[in-house]
């Protein structure tokens, strides 16, 4: 794996190229939160921590998957997805096994980031403070999907993943960031959290997409949001930009599977009603008494 940075004009049309082959070309994968010991031949089990190729969730609730050569189908609930792209997993970059990427990531790495942001910032004439950085990515990402308000918006609703709508259309970085924003704000905002924090779950998804160097030119590109927001002094108005995008490309080269609420007091699961035929199986395995 080569990390120095590529500096050259030519590295930047090869950023799109590069993002749309492999978002192709994904492959689904899950983590084993917990062993699952088979009991019929058709079944796939697993331990925890083992990684899972999903080959279907066409049902909710059973999914099929392939480990070490074997398929077989297995409880949704008992996995957790970890990506939609062609990379491989590591627990070093997993926060539910390595504590201390945590605070490399949220504790060292997005402070950085957002200074970078922070660095002259027009001060607010209602509040008389300078604006957040949060705010600046809220206009941005609104403002680069409104360009094709209709068949963005259309997509995105039908949705369930990042990166895939459900005719497998591979989304734009840019409709990417819309969703990541609309989904920070949707889950922080049940719990009170602070834009420090919205800000921080941002980054991570970004990393975890691998798609935050693409993201801070989207930012960057967006002149008229950033004429009005920040000083011609500013870090975000200067080349230096370009240099700090060369530089996030190498994190997009390592696997991360950060939770995106992580730091939310509250967090909330969805309900879905159950379909026919997968009940017996729930019961069979006693999905209804355990909390995963």
């Amino acid at each position: 794996m080569n990390i120095m940075p590529d500096y050259s004009i030519d590295s930047h049309r090869k950023d799109h190229e590069r993002f749309m082959a492999v978002s192709k070309d994904r492959k689904r994968r899950a983590k084993a939160l917990l062993d699952f010991v088979t009991e019929d031949e058709d079944e796939l089990g697993f331990r925890r921590n083992d990684i899972v190729t999903v080959l279907s969730r066409k049902d909710e609730h059973c999914w099929i998957g392939e480990l070490r050569g074997a398929r077989g189908w297995f409880p949704a609930k008992f996995v957790e997805i970890l990506d939609e792209r062609s990379k491989e997993y590591t627990t070093a970059g997993d926060d539910s096994v390595t504590e201390h990427i945590t605070d490399l990531v949220r504790g060292r790495f997005c402070p950085s980031f957002k200074r970078i942001l922070d660095h002259g910032m027009k001060t607010s004439k209602i509040l008389g403070g300078t604006c957040h950085p949060w705010l600046f990515i809220e206009e941005v990402a609104r403002r680069e999907v409104d360009r094709d308000l209709n068949s963005v918006i259309s997509r995105l609703v039908l949705c369930k993943a990042y990166r895939l709508d459900e005719d497998g259309k591979v989304l734009t970085p840019e409709e990417l960031m819309y969703r990541s924003v609309e989904n920070v704000n949707r889950t922080h905002d049940r719990s009170h959290a602070q834009m420090d924090v919205k800000l921080r779950s941002w980054v991570c998804i970004g990393l975890n997409e691998q798609v935050l160097h693409l993201w801070l030119e989207i930012l960057a590109g967006c002149e008229p949001v950033v004429t009005r927001r920040y000083h011609s002094w500013s870090f975000i108005r200067s080349p230096a930009w370009v240099q700090i995008k060369c530089d996030l490309r190498i994190l997009s080269s390592f696997a991360f599977n950060l939770s995106d609420d992580w730091e939310l007091s509250v967090k909330t699961t969805s309900g879905m009603p159950l379909k026919d035929g997968v009940t017996d199986m729930l019961v069979k395995h006693h999905l209804f008494s355990w909390d995963i």
